[in-house]
């Protein structure tokens, strides 16, 4: 990795005399932290927009099954609000009110249920809203740069 210093510097004194200093472990040591915290940053960084993709890809999921759900409970409602006179007349023909109602009650119970069912389950795929190839991969490239 490259360090933004200026061709040349490395070795010269500080103070301007021009004469070339010795390597130092003090200095390679400086040099390789700086590299390894650089090489951290840019993995943390690309981890990090992993994660978000991930997570974008979650929501997405997750979305639909709230979608699906908003449908149902809505569906629900005008069902039962507008048609339950309607299937209780027709059904009033053939059997008795009670009855009626308690066929009518069934029909928009399973309906409901149904569609409920298949929005939890959307929401389901979608869970845990943990970004976790992201976690794992960052876990293990800190596994790799770690010395040992």
């Amino acid at each position: 990795m490259t360090t933004s210093r200026p061709r040349g510097s490395v070795g010269t004194r500080a103070g301007g005399s021009g004469r070339p200093r010795s390597p130092s472990t003090e200095n390679s040591g400086a040099e390789a932290i700086r590299d390894f915290v650089d090489d951290m940053r840019e993995l943390l960084e690309k981890e990090l927009r992993t994660a978000q993709e991930e997570l974008a890809g979650k929501f997405r999921v997750a979305s639909e099954g709230a979608l699906v759900l908003g449908v149902a409970v809505v569906l629900g409602a005008l069902a039962a609000g507008t048609s339950t006179v309607v299937i209780m007349r027709m059904l009033e023909k053939v059997l008795p009110p009670t009855l009626a109602a308690t066929v009518a009650t069934v029909i928009f119970a399973s309906a409901a249920g149904m569609l409920a069912t298949a929005g939890l389950a959307a929401i389901r795929r979608a869970l845990p809203l943990v970004p976790e190839r992201a976690l794992d991969e960052l876990w293990e490239e800190v596994r790799e740069a770690l010395p040992g």
